[in-house]
């Protein structure tokens, strides 16, 4: 095929193209399809499941102020929203901590150097899996400068300005582990880091570094445990399709 062959077979194919756009309207709507999604593991598998408390990962720089009780609260609130599910039989937090007797420092934190320890208290709990793990919070310091336009009528143009600031960004880290007490396998083994941050002067850092972090960290866990809850529950997503008319 010689080139004005092959030129002509390019401008038929762009015609044709041409065509079927026009043919099809002259304007593209876009639209959402809710898609259902699959969970990453089926929960469902195990008749009885026990939430163990987290525990905070010990590191210098974790925030000072945060509550002593924070990883009850976590396996708590865990424990009430697995708890929802239609055939997932959860052991109550009274349960759960009669059951540890004490022995809960020993096994909260499902790391697999305790696996034989955790098997054990798996068994004496009568259940099908276990599910714990730890937790970081901590806090970034770090300068930053915000960039303004503003008209000078001085100048008669627009000047660029900036100011500093110091930006605290807390930081939540939270690791969820499930083990199956039957197979002694991590069956889920997956961290979960969640951000917020705030702009400070110097004079309102200092007030930051002794103020309460109840609310922020308290937000922190739930977004880290809606994340969670998603990935291991049948759930729809949006998917976005475009039509021609």
């Amino acid at each position: 095929m010689n080139r004005t062959s092959e030129a002509f077979c390019f401008l038929a194919l762009i015609g044709i193209m041409i065509t079927v756009l026009l043919g099809c309207g002259d304007s593209v709507r876009k639209i959402s399809i809710p898609v259902k999604v699959d969970s990453q593991i089926d929960l469902e598998q195990y008749n009885n499941l026990v939430v163990l408390p987290f525990t905070a990962i010990k590191r210098g720089n974790m925030l000072a102020n945060v509550p002593a009780d924070t990883g009850n609260e976590i396996a708590l609130s865990l424990r009430y929203q697995l708890g929802r599910r239609k055939g997932l039989n959860v052991i109550s937090t009274q349960d759960t901590f009669l059951m540890l007797d004490g022995r809960t420092s020993a096994v909260n934190t499902l790391a697999r150097e305790n696996i034989d320890r955790i098997i054990s208290a798996g068994d004496y709990m009568d259940v099908d899996a276990i599910v714990g793990g730890d937790y970081d919070f901590y806090a970034v310091r770090q300068p930053r400068r915000a960039y303004s336009e503003r008209y000078s009528r001085t100048l008669q143009r627009y000047v660029t300005y900036y100011q500093d600031y110091l930006e605290k960004t807390y930081v939540f880290s939270l690791q969820i582990r499930i083990l199956d007490v039957a197979t002694k396998e991590f069956v889920w083994d997956e961290l979960y880091n969640r951000r917020a941050s705030e702009a400070h002067s110097l004079g309102s850092m200092i007030i930051s570094e002794v103020a309460p972090t109840n609310s922020i960290l308290k937000n922190l866990v739930q977004q880290a445990l809606r994340k969670f809850i998603r990935e291991t529950s049948p759930h729809y997503e949006t998917e976005y399709r475009f039509l021609a008319h």
